[in-house]
């Protein structure tokens, strides 16, 4: 289930757990010289006013097509270049931020260099055949959903990540920041990993403070969106590097201003969810029309399959001989209410008790828009070993206020849509 997968990822990475990265695929122009000729003279340009040259745009993975109707979607517009900058500690272009706005509504941030007022990443630490061009990051090219957030009931996104350990070429695939056994990438540069702290605070936002070499720097943020941006080299004999956390909120820095003159430390704050974090000021909640457990219930109907499979065909296969064969647990229902990216099904299940490892809760979001009467089929794997009642629990979230990541909810599961228990043989 790609969602799912895509779950698993996201909490691997909140965790501080890297995982191997595939390798962004690359286009290439070529053709008659006609054709090269409009292409050579902006790469032209681009060197003439900045030095730099331009080589060919970042492309999607194809591996990983997105759908407009689930997940994060995909790109709804050109997405807007924000002001804010922030200088490299070795120098050359800037960073900067793009907010994109998706298909199924939700504000996305994409961070890299600017050349000449265009995003993208540079020709080094692995990235590109290390050409030491600038390469265009197009408002298309949404890598992950961690970099996403619902926006408020004003269209306002609030968001704050902190990434340890980023290559200075932007390009979080472009090098291994921990190589490990199969990864064949080559090992980042310690000296060219950067830590890099960004978000939108809203529009009540004035300015941040935090402590840099000692002293305390202050950074007005960019109105109305409440922007930041802040990069550091990273400590080179940091050991827990290439990790990145999404939050509503920084805890890393000494305060947050607004504009009504109030201040807040997030030290100072009572922890939520293992975080210190700052109210939202300016946040506007959305309306939305909850749902009841009357107006959801419905039957769930389970099939337990008895094969012995390994459901990733994709994965390659030194992956495939090391996973476990999996059972097939197929769970459908008939949806009473529509779903959307800010009111959508979950699904979650768990098998108590021996062997280890058994009784973990699976589960994930349905992430896809689903019509009223339509009957939602999603599939679970569990390890084939694995034996005993399995409870099985279909929820419907109502986000009203932004969590940790898209789809993820801070509170615990509900069962409203229902419950149901099967034997796993």
């Amino acid at each position: 289930m790609r969602i799912l997968d895509e779950l698993e990822r996201e909490i691997e990475r909140v965790a501080h757990a890297a995982g191997e990265a595939r390798p962004r695929r690359r286009w290439w122009r070529s053709g008659a010289l006609l054709v090269l000729a409009p292409l050579l003279a902006g790469t032209v340009a681009v060197a003439a006013t900045t030095g730099i040259l331009s080589g060919e745009p970042v492309s999607s993975d194809p591996h990983a097509p997105r759908d407009p109707n689930a997940g994060i979607g995909v790109n709804a517009g050109p997405g807007k270049l924000l002001a804010v900058r922030a200088a490299d500690p070795a120098g050359g272009p800037e960073w900067g931020l793009r907010l994109v706005k998706t298909s199924r509504g939700l504000g996305c941030l994409q961070v890299g260099r600017v050349v000449d007022g265009r995003l993208g990443r540079l020709g080094q630490d692995g990235a590109f055949g290390n050409d030491g061009k600038f390469h265009e990051l197009g408002p298309e090219i949404l890598e992950t959903s961690s970099e996403c957030q619902q926006p408020d009931g004003a269209g306002n996104v609030f968001f704050a990540m902190t990434s340890i350990g980023q290559p200075a070429s932007a390009d979080p695939a472009s090098c291994a920041v921990r190589p490990r056994g199969e990864d064949k990438r080559p090992a980042c540069p310690r000296g060219s990993l950067r830590d890099v702290f960004y978000g939108l605070l809203g529009p009540e936002a004035a300015a941040i403070t935090y402590r840099e070499g000692g002293k305390t720097v202050r950074q007005a943020v960019e109105r109305p969106a409440g922007a930041y941006l802040v990069v550091r080299a990273t400590d080179p004999d940091r050991r827990d590097v290439g990790w990145w956390s999404p939050s509503v909120t920084p805890s890393w820095v000494e305060s947050i201003e607004f504009r009504d003159g109030t201040v807040c430390r997030p030290d100072e704050r009572p922890r939520r969810h293992g975080r210190h974090e700052c109210p939202l000021k300016g946040y506007v909640k959305p309306r939305l029309d909850i749902a009841t457990r009357a107006e959801l219930a419905t039957p769930i109907t389970v099939r337990v399959g008895t094969a012995r499979e390994k459901p990733y065909p994709e994965m390659d296969r030194k992956s495939l001989e090391r996973m476990e064969w999996q059972r097939r647990v197929t769970i459908s229902f008939r949806a009473r209410r529509a779903a959307d990216a800010r009111s959508f099904y979950k699904l979650t299940a768990e098998i108590p008790g021996r062997p280890p490892n058994c009784g973990v809760g699976l589960g994930s979001p349905i992430a896809r828009d689903i019509a009223a009467g339509e009957t939602v089929t999603e599939t679970l794997w569990v390890a084939h070993r694995c034996s005993g009642t399995m409870t099985i629990r279909i929820g419907y979230e109502q986000q009203t206020a932004p969590s940790q990541m898209p789809f993820h909810g801070d509170g615990p599961p509900n069962a409203k849509v229902g419950t149901a228990r099967v034997r796993i043989p």
